[in-house]
């Protein structure tokens, strides 16, 4: 199976340098901007389903970038991002101090890097079974540029997570594959 796979656009909390975790903001004015720039990078790109995370910011990406194409987008929780937990809505430098220690330790009251993999694991596991040579796009979160890497090339998570941290990570999407 064929993966594109996307970042939700700019949300509110991203402006505000917010790590939102499980919370629910919504688009910032600048995230749905992105959406019609990210309409623009995949018409005409064929896709056989678009799967996104159900927290708003990943919803409402989709919904905008693929108004009024007939392709398919299914939500699903298991796309969200890491849990913080008790640092769900805390400053991103909270955050971003005690990250690189959450591959298999999960963050107070939350999870870890390695339980995003897991969950991410069985999604992807559905998804090459419905669509074994077929081309999906996932949007989803921080969590996920963390764990793919890891599913579907067999980066260790500790250094999946690391080139995150180290390094400028953001592009428009990555694309892998899963499966045989």
């Amino acid at each position: 199976m064929n993966i594109v796979y996307a970042t939700h656009a700019t949300s509110t909390d991203n402006v505000a340098s917010i790590a939102s975790g499980h919370s629910d903001p919504d688009l910032a004015p600048l995230g749905i901007e992105q959406c019609a720039e990210r309409a623009a990078l995949w018409a005409d790109r064929t896709l056989d389903v678009v799967v996104a995370s159900d927290l708003l910011r990943s919803r409402r990406t989709a919904e905008l970038a693929f108004e009024g194409r007939d392709i398919p987008i299914r939500i699903d929780s298991r796309l969200r991002e890491c849990n913080y937990g008790d640092l769900n809505s805390a400053p991103k430098s909270e955050v971003d101090a005690i990250r690189a220690t959450r591959v298999t330790e999960p963050y107070p009251g939350g999870e870890s890097y390695e339980d995003v993999a897991t969950r991410t694991r069985a999604m992807l596991d559905e998804l090459a079974r419905e669509y074994p040579r077929g081309t999906v796009l996932l949007i989803g979160h921080h969590a996920q540029r963390v764990a793919l890497p890891h599913l579907a090339d067999g980066v260790p998570l500790d250094e999946a997570l690391a080139q995150t941290i180290e390094s400028d990570w953001w592009q428009p999407e990555w694309e892998y594959r899963y499966g045989d």
